[in-house]
């Protein structure tokens, strides 16, 4: 019998919200955090940025179909927005957000 060889499993350390504003606010970055079909949430300088009433009333997030919670859509994430204060806009994937957080 020949053993089936598997691939080295990498573990990431799992992106919260949390994580995110202690990351946004130690580098004064605004994040842009990326869910398609789910929605997106914005962190400037540690601080949730949130959606005015005229787009949903917030009592419905989290609680209503098509409003999902902020926990869900970081959850689903699968890019992530890091501008800096110079204005300067880098793309990142799960990935590679997660090894940022990794290294607060």
């Amino acid at each position: 019998m020949h053993s089936v060889g598997r691939a080295p499993v990498i573990q990431l350390s799992t992106i919260t919200l949390e994580k995110l504003q202690a990351f946004s606010d130690r580098s004064s970055t605004l994040i842009t955090i990326d869910a398609p079909l789910f929605g997106s949430v914005m962190i400037m300088n540690g601080r949730l940025l949130n959606k005015g009433e005229a787009y949903v009333e917030p009592e419905k997030i989290g609680k209503t179909l098509g409003f999902p919670s902020l926990e869900e859509i970081v959850a689903e994430a699968t890019r992530f927005w890091v501008q800096q204060e110079t204005g300067f806009r880098m793309r990142k994937t799960r990935e590679e957000m997660a090894k940022l957080l990794g290294e607060l």
